[in-house]
């Protein structure tokens, strides 16, 4: 009887064991959860010089707008989403920026009844990058704006991957994003581009629950460090 009982506590010991080491790791997870997604930023960003004509200094007098983004293929669906996101961007600058938000745009340019001339102006731009300088004239006068923001989306990704399982359920997974942006500034009188920028960033978050990593939260922070190098040296107000 002694061996019986000395045999049933070592083998509820080893029983309790994995038990303990269960409790244990979903404790860790369930604490993970309620401080948040761990995430790790990578980014990339290229800058152009800006031509010689132009003084950055005037984006603080003149209004400048903000046109529909072009994506590439299977991305259309973004075209507003992104560019509504720079128009967050330039409202929140520490130095002011006078912009004329998409939307504003669209509207204005339909009064006017420049929609086919848009249209085809956009129509050429994806496939040359120029916008023609005619119908960028008429555009400018149209908003009467001396410049346009050009955006665009040259690619948009999503991932998800499990790290860790329990019993079945997914507790630990890694998401991956990846988004990359160019950024034009036009000059509606001359046609010339003045300056441009493209950026890519990767965004990986880890997490115990179902989370999707906004994507205007990525457009807006990779617009505002584009702006950092157009607006560079103009003091903030």
């Amino acid at each position: 009887m002694v061996l019986d009982r000395e045999s049933g506590t070592v083998l509820g010991r080893r029983m309790a064991q994995p038990i303990v080491r269960v409790l244990m790791i979903s404790g860790v997870l369930l604490s993970a959860a309620c401080v948040g997604p761990l995430q790790q930023w990578g980014e990339e960003t290229t800058f152009h010089p800006k031509t010689t004509s132009f003084d950055p200094s005037t984006l603080k007098q003149e209004q400048v707008a903000v046109l529909n983004a072009v994506g590439g293929f299977g991305l259309e669906g973004y075209a507003h989403q992104v560019s509504r996101s720079l128009s967050s961007a330039l409202n929140q600058r520490p130095t002011p920026i006078k912009s004329l938000p998409v939307h504003d745009a669209l509207n204005r340019i339909n009064r006017e009844g420049l929609t086919e001339e848009y249209a085809g102006m956009v129509s050429d731009y994806v496939r040359t990058g120029i916008l023609n300088r005619v119908g960028l004239e008429k555009i400018g006068r149209a908003l009467h704006v001396a410049y346009v923001f050009q955006p665009s989306l040259a690619s948009f990704s999503q991932s998800m991957s499990g790290r860790f399982s329990l019993l079945g359920l997914r507790l630990l997974q890694t998401r991956i994003t990846t988004l990359r942006l160019t950024l034009q500034l036009w000059d509606t009188r001359t046609g010339e581009i003045v300056w441009e920028s493209s950026s890519e960033a990767t965004l990986a978050g880890e997490d115990v629950r179902e989370f999707r990593i906004p994507f205007d939260e990525i457009a807006r922070r990779l617009w505002s460090h584009m702006l950092d190098d157009l607006l560079m040296g103009l003091p903030v107000e």
